[in-house]
């Protein structure tokens, strides 16, 4: 029995695409994700952050709002996500003081990244812990970070590498179907 059957109904799952040029490898990655995801009976929706910023990036607010995970992908730029990234998260309420929403508050997530170098996977952790403690979110371990080893020369994934970012989207939705069943994760509030 899937995640969402367990749960009562399909599970959404927003991917947050915070790649600058969007059609590359982290794009790719995030699609095998999002099979893995649809395989365990989820719908799921990519929202790209290059095409929200002129409006403040309204639509993907309100798309992680929706969804019951989100995956959160990302190139690695000099040891860290996209400022593209940064610049989305740091419009999404937590519901700290003065602040009347926490979107992402005890949602499962996933962070998807790739980097060209394997020493860059550290990148994931920068970011898992910003989730975790100042989203108060549960985050899928390990993340998926993928160098250009885990790319063909058309930029498709190998095998190797499509199978394991499937599972990491199979094991999000598990997640998310936690998340959901439990009357105390969304109780957890952020560090700070």
């Amino acid at each position: 029995m899937s995640g969402a059957e367990q749960t009562g109904g399909a599970l959404k799952v927003t991917a947050v695409l915070a790649s600058p040029h969007g059609s590359g490898s982290t794009a790719a990655a995030v699609d095998a994700v999002l099979d893995g995801c649809r395989d365990a009976g989820a719908v799921c929706t990519l929202v790209d952050l290059r095409d929200g910023a002129a409006d403040g990036f309204a639509g993907a607010r309100e798309a992680i709002e929706e969804a019951d995970a989100v995956v959160f992908a990302s190139p690695t730029y000099r040891a860290t996500h996209t400022s593209l990234l940064a610049s989305f998260l740091e419009g999404v309420e937590r519901g700290a003081r003065f602040e009347t929403r926490a979107p992402l508050r005890g949602k499962a997530t996933a962070v998807v990244m790739t980097g060209a170098a394997p020493e860059h996977f550290l990148a994931t952790e920068r970011l898992r812990a910003t989730l975790a403690s100042f989203y108060a979110v549960q985050v899928l371990s390990p993340s998926l970070f993928l160098t250009r080893s885990a790319f063909g020369p058309d930029a498709s994934l190998t095998p190797d590498a499509a199978g394991t970012a499937v599972l990491h989207g199979r094991a999000l939705v598990d997640l998310a179907a936690a998340c959901r069943a439990s009357g105390n994760i969304a109780l957890l509030k952020p560090l700070v």
